[in-house]
């Protein structure tokens, strides 16, 4: 009986152990999954700094050298300021209202690299022709500063007034020609399309006639045939009589070779 209790025992530790450690991992997991990534205050406030910056000159390519100093030398890209100013930048141009944008959420963080989400809107003047643009943007710190290091197009939004359309990035690698509610695409567009009788007649239209200049040519062969042969022939007539009576068969029994010597 004591062998039994001390089993019984140990097996109950060992089931509560094991019930501990999935909790302690299951609360781990979602403590993990719940938390977001967060800036402090002084981050935030240098970020901001930085998008105003890099939005009002760089992006709406109004006195595109100042955005010089917020950008990474990688997406600088060897250019001197001299080159930056004179506007053909990699960044994509879009009319932006307002002169400050603060209202962004952050995507990721890790120790080198911060991912956010911009929502743009187009000024008065472009509402009609341009909706809102989210544009994707990573930035590095770099001393107390944060910048630029891609800044790219995530997902437009047609104008107000528009059929609602939203594209995003998946939507112009899948269609190379890059339709936009504002731009057609200069690519046919892909997809079933319904098959027009034509092109259904053609084929038949084509065999027809082929079985037509068969037949044509049979006939005609046949004529030609016909008249190199000349008439038709009619059957022989009969042969003369005294073909006939030369015929063993037509012989009449005469003289002593009526009958057969050896036969009485």
């Amino acid at each position: 009986m004591n062998a039994l209790a001390s089993r019984t025992r140990i097996r109950r530790k060992y089931a509560l152990t094991t019930l501990t450690a999935c909790l302690a991992a299951l609360a781990f997991v979602g403590s993990a999954t719940a938390s977001k990534p967060r800036v402090s205050p002084s981050d935030r406030e240098a970020i901001n700094a930085t998008l105003d910056t890099f939005v009002n000159h760089a992006v709406k390519r109004h006195d595109a050298g100042a955005a010089l100093d917020v950008v990474t030398p990688a997406m600088r890209g060897g250019m001197t300021r001299k080159q930056w100013s004179g506007g053909s930048i990699p960044v994509y141009p879009y009319p932006a209202a307002g002169q400050h944008f603060h209202q962004w959420t952050i995507q990721y963080r890790t120790s080198h690299e911060l991912a956010i989400e911009l929502l743009l809107s187009p000024r008065s003047s472009s509402k009609g022709k341009l909706g809102q643009f989210l544009f994707h943007v990573y930035l590095q710190p770099a001393h107390g500063r944060w910048l630029v290091d891609s800044f790219m197009p995530a997902a437009t939004f047609s104008p107000i007034g528009k059929p609602a359309i939203v594209q995003a990035a998946a939507d112009f690698l899948a269609s190379p020609g890059g339709s936009t509610y504002n731009r057609p695409s200069g690519q046919a567009t892909s997809g079933p399309r319904q098959v027009s009788a034509v092109y259904a007649i053609v084929p038949f239209t084509i065999i027809g006639l082929i079985l037509l200049a068969l037949a044509g040519w049979g006939v005609a062969a046949n004529l030609r045939y016909r008249r190199l042969a000349g008439p038709r022939r009619e059957d022989l007539p009969p042969l003369p009589a005294r073909f006939l009576n030369r015929s063993p068969l037509s012989m009449q029994p005469h003289g002593p070779r009526a009958r057969p010597r050896n036969r009485p």
